[in-house]
């Protein structure tokens, strides 16, 4: 992904080069790092004092919530003695690139090399960091784009239906009472919404997905059906909603009532994506029939 002026450089430092120097690949081309290789590199050459750290290391995962022994895997090995003798039983790590994000993180900052690579890696998590805000806006917005797109849709397949223009508030309605159990007003108020507030706004990628797909659904059940009537399509569009609703609760989703609201509008998400980004959304939204 293309990164901005906000996006923070990653310093190439002296001791991250080391570490990418003796980084392994497995063969499904996961990298990992051998713990005995990284000391040194770190700043510490006796293994004892380096075990510390990795047990601190291996402690933080744990009470991350994460498993260390996806990133920390134990083994035994045979070493040379400087006489030519081999050594056996010597404990040693697989370290995965977190692994090593840790044990630099838990290192003593006195020491450059552990300065220099908990620097890099500060970097690293902020640059992830607006990354992954980046592609949540992404999708957010082009999730909004769709909905626009899909009002307009159904809203011109109910008017070809004979749904009157001071109709089409009941008609639309009609997917707030199936999709939630509430009206659009009703809806607004349990989320904390003033009446002229638009929900789809503050409406998350789920929330959002459900209203588009519904009325894109209703637009081709109405129109494949060939309903001419204004009080047949209002019911109809019901009754798709409460289908909608039916198969998010088969499938133990949480429902439309019950997901929380985004912190920020989407018009502040516009202005954190790049204006090229935002008009590149627009034009991939779906064309209307």
């Amino acid at each position: 992904m293309a990164t901005d002026e906000n996006t923070p450089a990653l310093p190439q430092t002296p001791t991250m080069e080391r570490l990418e120097a003796i980084r392994h690949s497995s063969p499904n081309g996961v990298d990992y790092w051998m713990a005995r290789d990284v000391g040194p590199v770190l700043g510490y050459p006796n293994w004892r004092e380096f075990h510390n750290v990795i047990s601190r290391a291996m402690g933080s995962c744990e009470s991350n919530g994460i498993s260390q022994d996806k990133h920390f895997v134990l083994i035994h090995k045979k070493v040379e003695l400087g006489s030519g003798a081999m050594r056996d039983d010597v404990v040693d790590y697989y370290l995965s690139r977190p692994a090593c994000y840790l044990v630099a993180m838990n290192g003593d900052p006195s020491k450059p090399e552990v300065a220099d690579a908990q620097a890099y890696f500060a970097v690293q998590t902020r640059r992830m960091e607006l990354e992954d805000q980046r592609s949540k806006d992404e999708k957010r917005l082009e999730a909004r784009e769709k909905v626009t797109s899909a009002v307009k849709r159904v809203s011109g397949v109910a008017k070809n239906a004979g749904v009157r223009s001071k109709m089409q508030p009941v008609f639309q309605d009609q997917r707030w009472l199936g999709l939630y159990e509430k009206s659009a007003a009703e809806v607004k108020k349990a989320k904390w919404l003033g009446p002229d507030d638009n929900l789809f706004d503050r409406a998350g990628p789920l929330e959002l997905s459900a209203h588009e797909f519904q009325m894109n659904l209703a637009a081709e059940v109405i129109s494949k059906e060939g309903i001419k009537s204004e009080s047949a399509a209002i019911a109809r569009n019901l009754s798709v909603a409460k289908d909608v609703r039916g198969v998010m609760k088969k499938s133990g989703s949480k429902m439309l009532e019950d997901l929380p609201l985004e912190k920020d509008l989407i018009k502040d998400v516009k202005k954190r994506l790049k204006p090229s980004e935002s008009k590149k959304l627009t034009r991939r939204k779906p064309k209307t029939t």
